[in-house]
């Protein structure tokens, strides 16, 4: 089959030992990889080996073992195709995961580059000790993102020359040392000590994601605590050895429970070099000014006059919740390069303004942004809306007209509701991403074009594909860097903030002077489930403000619904929300567990959840563990 597609077959290997010597020998762009293997080392051994050389992978198999898939996805394959299979499956998952792979090489590249620039940035400062650090700690959040991290020397007891930050917004960063950390904690240092009275010094550069982070914890009571404080799902430890021998530890939490692999290793032994380097500064720096680190100021106070990037970049967005602050993340990462991005999420999340996000931070910024609304363009008109058409080329085309693609030309192009798109343009769609060109109707010749695509859709294109209604290949071609808009109701935390920022542009627009709203309707905003999102809550902050008399709202017009979003009726009241039976379920665990979460005989294990997600829970329904209410 690869032969007659026109590809190179360079070799076939039955085991690890046989593919290690075939790689080392022929190099190849790409390999298909089977799970199980002669002898007795598997594929996914050998995926471990492919992703360090950079070499892209598929995986070839009749296994369809709920764990073994699990265990092979987490090793970031570029497509799985499962025996039997076509003809077409193979070649077009062959093209998908090359073009993934190129796109992701060059990003990576470039985000390589930028972290090396940024540490060696770090040594050109004269910045303090925990200035710098939090430099470096910038400049690894592209490639470790962390929403936690502790960073100390240590000792046989506890952690020495402590300092911690937590991450509030997208380039904020909340300072605290030792004496911080044992307010927040409620534990002196002495407890502390107490909760792990040795430590291992010789730990490798490691991940601890899923069951492997909950045992690892179990094992580290310290780092148990803060995952428990600040409700963190995943881990990175980096070990750093310097120059005297000493060893310096960046632990990095994330509240995400996929957030590290395998492939962050490989990266950090590529860039060490740097990273030493700017550490071995940070401590030269120390030394010179005898700075306990423990007793640094607030990080915040410190960078009381920095610009806020966070409105620089992604201007009109209003947030800091983690699920938005990852949003930020991905978009800095894809937005320089030209891969196509996808924007997923329901109506009223703010995908266009997402992907015009995307279009300022790339280098396309200065050239045109063309809007495009699937679902709204007559169908009979789509093909020439989007590629234009010739004079004469169909009744009533009076004069050639050029199309959005053209309009866009070395800019970007924003299809919005990608899955309204018919099936038939969805070919056409595809053949320009492919080809970079496209054909005006009644055209002779193709006109040439340099296009960024970023699409959005409400839709799950999964599910489109399987029911026929949405082409897999198209869907692949999309789907490479894709970016999820989290709903508002799983960022409450956001809402206050929304609606602060809402009533400052209403108040401007009709001339009045709201200064805020009451603790109650703010209440009654934060429990509403806002199933029109962002959308919804902008048009009922516009009506509250345009009727109000005085100078604070006192609610806003939400509908009758109940707290999580059923509609009352006079006839009995409602149904308890699925919020409601988990939350009473939990309470009851706690009970009958006498307030006990972790390990045995805990709430965690009677209910069958992982400790992080089950204190995440507690925290969503404001349930208090010291009293179990």
């Amino acid at each position: 089959m690869l032969e007659k597609a026109g590809y190179t077959v360079c070799g076939l290997a039955r085991s690890v030992p046989e593919a290690l010597v075939l790689i080392a020998r022929e190099k190849p762009e790409l390999a298909l990889v089977d799970i199980q293997l002669s002898g007795d080392s598997s594929g996914i051994e050998l995926a471990q080996v492919l992703n360090e050389r950079n070499i892209a992978f598929i995986y070839v198999s009749a296994n369809s073992n709920h764990e073994v898939l699990m265990q092979a996805k987490a090793t970031q394959p570029y497509g799985f195709i499962v025996k039997p299979f076509r003809e077409k499956d193979l070649l077009v998952t062959l093209e998908i995961a090359l073009y993934r792979h190129e796109n992701g090489l060059e990003t990576a590249v470039k985000k390589e580059e930028q972290l090396r620039l940024g540490l060696l940035s770090v040594i050109q400062t004269k910045d303090s000790v925990q200035e710098k650090m939090l430099s470096i700690a910038k400049a690894l959040q592209a490639f470790l993102s962390f929403d936690y991290l502790v960073a100390c020397t240590t000792s046989a007891t506890v952690p020495t020359n402590f300092m911690s930050y937590l991450r509030i917004g997208f380039d904020e960063y909340q300072y605290i040392g030792m004496p911080e950390f044992e307010v927040i904690t409620r534990r002196t240092r002495e407890e502390i000590a107490n909760l792990e009275p040795t430590h291992t010094h010789d730990e490798p550069r490691s991940f601890f994601v899923g069951e492997a982070f909950e045992q690892m914890l179990v094992k580290h009571p310290v780092r148990r605590l803060i995952a428990e404080t600040f409700s963190l799902a995943s881990m990175f430890l980096l070990p750093m050895t310097l120059s005297d021998g000493s060893c310096y530890y960046f632990t990095f939490f994330s509240r995400k429970e996929d957030a590290y692999s395998s492939a962050q290793i490989t990266l950090l032994e590529r860039l060490s070099n740097p990273l030493r380097a700017a550490m071995q500064d940070m401590m030269e720096t120390d030394q010179q000014s005898h700075h306990n680190l423990d007793t640094a100021a607030q990080l915040a106070k410190q960078k009381k006059n920095e610009p806020r990037l966070a409105a620089a970049h992604f201007e009109g967005i209003i947030g800091r919740s983690h699920l938005l602050l990852n949003v930020f993340d991905n978009v800095t990462h894809v937005a320089p390069v030209d891969t196509s991005v996808l924007i997923l999420g329901e109506s009223g999340t703010g995908k266009e303004r997402l992907a015009h996000c995307v279009h300022e931070l790339s280098p396309r910024r200065s050239q045109p942004f063309v809007r495009v609304n699937c679902a709204a363009l007559p169908f009979n008109l789509i093909e020439s809306e989007l590629f234009g058409h010739e004079k004469g080329a169909f009744t009533g085309a009076v004069e050639r007209r050029i199309g959005k693609f053209e309009k866009a030309d070395k800019g970007t192009i924003f299809l919005d509701e990608i899955g309204e798109m018919p099936p038939e343009l969805q070919a056409k769609l595809l053949r320009v991403l492919q080809e970079k060109e496209i054909d005006r109707i009644g055209g002779n010749d193709p006109v040439k074009i340099d296009v960024r695509v970023v699409a959005a859709t409400n839709r799950d294109l999964e599910k489109e594909v399987a029911a026929g209604r949405f082409r897999l290949d198209l869907f692949y071609r999309l789907n490479i860097f894709p970016v999820t808009l989290p709903p508002l109701r799983e960022r409450r935390d956001d809402i206050p903030l929304l609606i602060s920022h809402f009533i400052t542009i209403y108040n401007h627009k009709a001339d009045k002077a709201v200064k805020g709203i009451s603790k109650k309707g703010l209440n009654e905003a934060l429990n509403y489930h806002w199933p029109g999102n962002i959308r919804e809550l902008e048009n009922l902050v516009e009506r509250a403000v345009l009727v109000c008399g005085g100078d604070e709202l006192n609610r806003l017009e939400i509908p009758n619904y109940d707290n999580h979003g059923f509609i009352v009726t006079e006839e009995g009241g409602a149904f308890k929300s699925i919020d409601e039976n988990e939350r009473d379920h939990i309470l009851e665990a706690l009970r009958k567990c006498r307030g006990k979460v972790w390990g045995p005989d805990g709430a965690a294990e009677l209910l069958g959840l992982p400790p992080t997600t089950l204190h995440s829970k507690m925290k969503r329904f404001g349930i208090r563990r010291n009293t179990g209410s």
